[in-house]
């Protein structure tokens, strides 16, 4: 538990949400064709109809609410936790409508047009706000650090852009994934999406390390977890020579259903 500790302490002091959503999420950004790739297989997963019910906690990168619209319409409520303070205050911001909140529009625009236009970008993002009812700050050091703060076992766990970042070792890796096994009923979702074969990314001017992963790891993981896979992709990067400000392979994301308890 102490490396992972001293990882999220780094974060804690370098880490600022304005960065790296201005870096890699904003519509002018290199990776905006992964991102349509990205909520584009989101929003299949979704879909299926399996993937659904009353609450859903999206753990660890809260602060990336646009993968969070293709979900919104099939929870009821939408828990955000993180070891970040940072991280759920630009939450919060983008929700309270304040003052320099991330403009996830364009998110919300793409989803709509794959969702069939159901709705128009605003209504998607008034759905988004009035689903998320909790914010819960976890302390890195902790074995269940999300778990002593639920009144009970939740249908779905949604994580993005965190697990590689505060994991130091595929065993704390390995561990954390379990832990978000834990707050799933059996038979509820965990759905996943990491960045495969990343050493580093850049927030601001600092060089934050990974840890770099790859897809068996990760298929592994969940399996030792008590987790199924029902349906993965693989979304390698379009340009192999132009980034600069992070290095990674590809961006894999999963949905696997949980079908035993481990310890």
């Amino acid at each position: 538990m102490a490396s992972r500790s001293a990882r999220c302490l780094l974060y804690e002091k370098l880490y600022k949400a304005e960065h790296m959503l201005a870096t890699y999420i904003h519509e002018d950004a290199e990776f905006l064709e992964e991102i349509q790739l990205l909520l584009a297989e989101l929003c299949g997963f979704y879909f299926s109809g399996d993937v659904k019910g009353d609450t859903l906690i999206h753990y660890g990168g809260c602060d990336i609410l646009g993968f969070l619209f293709p979900a919104c319409r099939f929870f009821k409520e939408i828990i955000l936790a993180a070891f970040l303070e940072s991280r759920l205050q630009a939450a919060r911001t983008w929700i309270n409508k304040e003052a320099g909140a991330f403009d996830w529009s364009l998110a919300a625009k793409i989803v709509c047009e794959l969702e069939g236009n159901r709705e128009i970008g605003i209504e998607k993002e008034e759905s988004l706000r009035g689903k998320i009812t909790k914010f819960i700050k976890c302390e890195a050091n902790e074995d269940h650090p999300v778990a002593p703060k639920l009144p009970a076992q939740v249908d779905c766990v949604f994580s993005t852009s965190f697990l590689e970042l505060v994991c130091t070792d595929v065993d704390g890796f390995c561990k954390v994934v379990k832990d978000m096994s834990s707050l799933l009923k059996i038979g509820g979702h965990l759905v996943l999406v990491l960045a495969l074969g990343c050493t580093f990314w850049m927030c601001g001017t600092f060089k934050l390390p990974v840890l770099c992963l790859d897809k068996e790891c990760v298929i592994a993981a969940v399996s030792d977890a008590g987790c199924v896979i029902k349906e993965s992709k693989d979304i390698k990067r379009v340009n192999q020579t132009k980034y600069s400000v992070i290095d990674y392979d590809s961006v894999f994301c999963l949905v696997a259903c949980k079908e035993t308890n481990v310890q």
